[in-house]
């Protein structure tokens, strides 16, 4: 029993049309995709008129199909029950007040409730969706305004081994050594894992062992952890993310993810929570906070210094996407 559908990957926007067999044994497959799944595992949207069926498989691509008659055979031939749904869905009563609350959903989704729909959101994206969206981003930084690394092969051995053992070598995680005079001194997360450390916030801490750059990877950790960049990125295009999640195409992060990266404030609850954590983290390893803190107060020299210098533009750095408070430096002068 086959039909024909559209597939999509979730990585890009292109569709393939795919053949699609379902299986007396009870399993979906598309031999042309290498997919087989068990049908159970499947997740199949209920029948809406006559608008294209949605297949959800585990490995977070889609399939799209008109052909919701022949559905509706094998569904039945394979015994498996109908949703009730699709007998409401007759109703154009329920049909009204379903478009009505839908209606009021998505408003409330671009307005008073952007925050909390991005924390939903933010839970549906496939990782392979976050990965090569952060690959790519990272790319594109590469060929812009990030450069080899000058750092030292010593420097750069400590610092990974301070890595290692705070992210317990997990491989989710990831440290990237890059430089970037035109940004200046500053560190940021991509939402796959990757933590991107540039020399210029290095050669500011005067630590010898660099324990000021220990915590500013911990707080990078938590933005990840916390998923701070992924929902900064759906907060800010909520419509655009919830169409693309429902067409399978995600493609509009790849685009959208190096400017939010470099130029997007996150918000003061985020700061916060990423500092808390960051706190904790160092506790646990039996760290002093107290070198981020110094590390902290040798940024807002920087800053004073560069800001009398007229000569030098003024890009991007530290201070636009984390800004430095007294409060902080404070919170962290206090082990």
């Amino acid at each position: 029993m086959k039909i024909t559908a559209k597939l999509y990957d979730g990585k890009s926007s292109k569709e393939h049309n795919v053949v699609v067999e379902f299986t007396p044994t009870k399993r979906l497959r598309v031999d042309s995709f290498n997919i087989d799944f068990p049908l159970e595992e499947v997740d199949i949207s209920s029948r809406l008129g006559s608008t294209p069926r949605v297949i959800h498989l585990p490995n977070g691509m889609r399939l799209k199909s008109e052909e919701n008659d022949k559905i509706d055979e094998i569904l039945k031939s394979l015994n498996i029950s109908h949703s009730k749904t699709h007998n409401l869905e007759r109703s154009w009563k329920i049909a009204i007040a379903s478009i009505v609350l839908i209606a009021a959903f998505v408003v409330f989704m671009l307005t008073a409730g952007a925050d909390y729909s991005a924390d939903i959101l933010a839970k549906f994206i496939p990782k392979e969706s976050l990965d090569y969206a952060s690959k790519k981003a990272l790319s594109q930084l590469d060929r812009g305004p990030l450069h080899k690394s000058n750092l030292t092969q010593d420097k750069k051995i400590k610092i990974l081994k301070m890595f290692k053992s705070l992210t317990k070598n997990e491989k989710r995680y990831k440290l990237h050594f890059r430089s970037s005079p035109q940004i200046g001194p500053n560190a940021f997360a991509l939402p796959s894992g990757d933590i991107v450390l540039l020399d210029e916030l290095v050669f500011l801490d005067k630590d010898k062992e660099l324990k000021g750059i220990l915590g500013v990877l911990a707080h990078e950790k938590a933005h990840i952890v916390y998923k701070h960049s992924l929902k900064g990125l759906i907060k800010g295009s909520i419509a655009a993310t919830v169409i693309s999640y429902v067409s399978g195409d995600l493609s509009f992060m790849v685009t959208t993810l190096p400017t939010l990266i470099v130029t997007s404030k996150y918000s003061r609850e985020f700061e916060s929570q990423a500092d808390r954590y960051a706190k904790e983290q160092l506790k646990s390893m039996g760290e002093s906070t107290k070198p981020l803190a110094k590390l902290f107060i040798n940024l807002e020299e920087y800053e004073h210094k560069r800001n009398k210098d007229s000569n030098v533009s003024k890009y991007l750095n530290i201070f636009s996407t984390h800004p430095i408070t007294q409060k902080r430096i404070e919170y962290f002068m206090k082990d």
